[in-house]
């Protein structure tokens, strides 16, 4: 059985011990010590050894173990070798602070950027370094010389932020380390956060703070860090009567203070100009129906033809961590659960960045609950969030999303006839929600809020630091075209079911001119609808492709619907599509949504105005890869499905999840999962990779 001793090291006082002497026991097989072990093999090599084990943690904000950081032994330039013009334009360094034929320092930061066979994500993003990569080693001899020679004492940290150099030279030494805060796994910085957070100049940058201004002087780039720290290195092995061991340990603290971020990215579009749903249809009457009517002309409202993009406007609320994770356990139907309009709070633009383009958006966020530090294990260990130590982890909240009249004016009406003026407005959505079928938050009665505008309220998502997130959201559809007036509305008679009209058919794939939220994929008449490359998950009659009741992942389609203003007796206490929000005999209930109202959100914001409905509009965030992102950055097509790429290793939403299928049928989901880049121009992948966030 294998015997292992462990050597125990104060993880949270750093070069406490800087020479550790250890007793030994001869049965051992395996030392251990901070998160790396060692073999007996390497142990029991001599008695009296010449050599010496040298062993750390580099740390950022007093706690947290960084990865991927350089450490090495500095060896300078032979005498033997100072007169080769072949060693020299390699490695001239007779002191750390020499520089290369570049002007650049002793550094052990790579040249070039190497792609990940695995994922196909490029390390680092901008290489600055001079020290030469594997692939230049095994075919260039003069590179290979000088690694076996100057380069012999190097090491990289693991994922807890640990080195071992086995075999170092003995006695007063120079160790180095060079670190690249923006090439550190799942704490690296990006450009834009270290302005944003870390306070760096935006003169050190350049694309709208996406890229580090190149400079061959290492100290002039904001990323680039390295140290110089003389320690003295003690045999490993030298008592044969009391059989210990000495251990040299030496620590790094990098001087930045690091945050942790996340990032959300996707894209928008909305129906074009002259475009919405509720139009006239029938001559002799005024149906509820003809809300469901696409506006002529209907071709046009219905294809991808007449589409258009925008730039997106968002709120982001969040939970800050006094609100404990053990609080957001309560079962939210209980009182004692969390308010979002008072325990949450409105996150201040400035407090994160922003990239916005035409129907294209990344926001770049920092976690600020669940703190850090690793401990002596290497493992990754919860402390209080005001300690001064440790790094954020998590963020928990929502967002809101939409594309305000402003950005694309929606300067048109409609009629349905009898005087009637029908106004054009388009969806406010909040990520997440997925209210069960006839839950949607609704207007408060007598200042009580319903339990399900709570709940509503109260959905949020937990985001991870390091990891990418995009949008999804489910196409819902409602169809209508029932000639019938009066008798379709919410009454005694003819109740409402789920909160829809009489006569309309839930997430069904029917006639799409009366098909609220449908989308017409197919070339039609005059209509290239198919060259902006949306999927279809079906078809119907002459029209070719369509989609909806289905999940859309990365892009947001924002319907334009139209409400009657005036006019229009037999229905003027019913306002618009039930698509949007549930339409009954209540005027003043019915207006509630298309007026600015009181209605909290969160965090002491009011008016719900235009917010849709939430059993039927679900909304979701979803976990991108970098590889993934490259892969579909590879695939030429704006629109596609998961089976075109394959691999594909996100956490993607589909019909087979949970969806809104109230009166559809469940058993006919589709299993297929669909993505959109963008509308015309927009690409929300190709964003992402430009601004250099994978």
């Amino acid at each position: 059985m294998n015997k292992t001793q462990r050597i125990f090291i104060d993880s949270n006082t750093p070069s406490a011990d800087s020479h550790i002497i250890v007793k030994l026991d001869q049965e051992v097989d395996t030392l251990e010590f901070l998160s790396m072990t060692l073999g007996v093999n390497d142990v029991y090599q001599n008695f009296n050894a010449d050599y010496g084990v040298l062993i750390g943690r580099v740390l950022a904000n007093g706690g947290i173990g960084i990865p991927n950081a350089k450490i090495s032994i500095f060896i300078p330039l032979k005498d033997e070798d100072a007169n080769n013009g072949e060693i020299t334009s390699i490695y001239p360094y007779v002191n750390p602070t020499d520089k290369n034929t570049d002007g650049k320092r002793y550094n052990l930061l790579p040249r070039v950027s190497q792609i990940n066979p695995n994922t196909g994500v490029s390390s680092p993003k901008q290489p600055f370094g001079s020290f030469p990569i594997k692939p230049e080693l095994v075919t260039n001899l003069e590179f290979l010389d000088v690694y076996k020679k100057y380069y012999k004492y190097t090491a990289l940290t693991n994922s807890a932020g640990d080195y071992m150099i086995f075999g170092a030279p003995v006695g007063t030494q120079i160790v180095h380390l060079s670190v690249d805060i923006t090439d550190i796994g799942k704490f690296s910085m990006n450009p834009a956060s270290m302005v944003t957070n870390l306070g760096y100049s935006p003169n050190l940058f350049t694309d709208n703070n996406s890229k580090i201004k190149p400079s061959n002087d290492l100290s002039d780039l904001p990323n680039i860090e390295t140290q110089e720290i003389s320690v003295d290195i003690v045999p490993f092995w030298g008592d044969s009567t009391n059989f210990t061991i000495g251990i040299t340990r030496q620590d790094f603290r990098i001087r930045s203070v690091l945050s942790n971020t996340f990032v959300i990215f996707g894209s928008v579009f909305t129906d074009g100009d002259n475009s919405m749903w509720g139009e006239k249809f029938f001559d002799n009457t005024n149906q509820i129906s003809e809300m469901f009517r696409a506006k002529t002309d209907a071709n046009a409202t219905v294809g991808m033809f007449s589409k258009r993009t925008g730039k997106v406007t968002e709120k982001i609320y969040y939970y800050p961590p006094e609100i404990t994770d053990a609080m957001l356990a309560i079962n939210p139907l209980l009182p004692e659960s969390p308010d979002p309009r008072k325990d949450m709070k409105l996150l201040d633009p400035s407090e994160y960045s922003v990239y916005k383009r035409d129907g294209d958006f990344a926001f770049i966020i920092t976690c600020n609950r669940n703190k850090v530090v690793t401990n002596e294990f290497g493992v990754e260990t919860s402390i209080s969030s005001t300690s001064p130590n440790g790094i954020f982890t998590q963020f928990k909240g929502f967002a809101t999303l939409e594309i305000t009249p402003e950005t694309i004016p929606m300067n048109f009406t409609g009629t349905i006839g009898d005087g009637s003026v029908v106004v054009p407005f388009r969806y406010i959505l909040k990520f997440p929600q997925t209210s069960p079928a006839d839950q949607y938050f609704r207007r408060p009665e007598n200042g009580v809020e319903f339990k399900a505008t709570e709940l509503w309220r109260k959905e949020y998502y937990t985001f991870s630091g390091g990891t990418i997130y995009s949008v999804a959201k489910f196409h819902g559809t409602t169809y209508n075209d029932h000639d019938d007036g009066v008798r379709g509305r919410n009454d005694v008679q003819f109740p409402l079911t789920h909160g829809f009209f009489r006569f309309t058919y839930i997430n069904e794939i029917k006639d799409p001119f009366w098909n609220v939220g449908i989308i017409v994929n197919g070339d039609y008449q005059t209509y290239e609808n198919s060259k902006f490359g949306f999927p279809s998950n079906s078809s119907y009659g002459s029209y070719g492709g369509v989609f909806g009741a289905n999940w859309m992942n990365l892009s947001i389609y924002l319907p334009q619907l139209g409400y009657i203003t005036k006019g229009t007796s037999d229905i003027d206490d019913v306002k618009s599509a039930d698509h949007f929000t549930v339409q009954d005999k209540d005027e003043q209930g019915n207006i509630y949504y298309f007026n600015d109202n009181i209605q909290e959100i969160a965090a002491g914001q009011f008016n719900t105005k235009w917010f849709a409905r939430s059993d039927l509009n679900w909304t979701d965030f979803i976990v991108v890869p970098k590889e993934d992102i490259l892969n579909m950055n590879f695939l030429s097509k704006k629109g596609f499905t998961k089976e075109d790429i394959g691999g594909l290793n996100g956490t993607y939403r589909n019909s087979t999840t949970p969806c809104p299928f109230l009166n559809g049928n469940p058993s006919a989901a589709d299993p297929k999962t669909y993505f959109y880049k963008g509308f015309d121009a927009a690409n929300c992948i190709d964003f992402v990779v430009s601004l250099g966030l994978v």
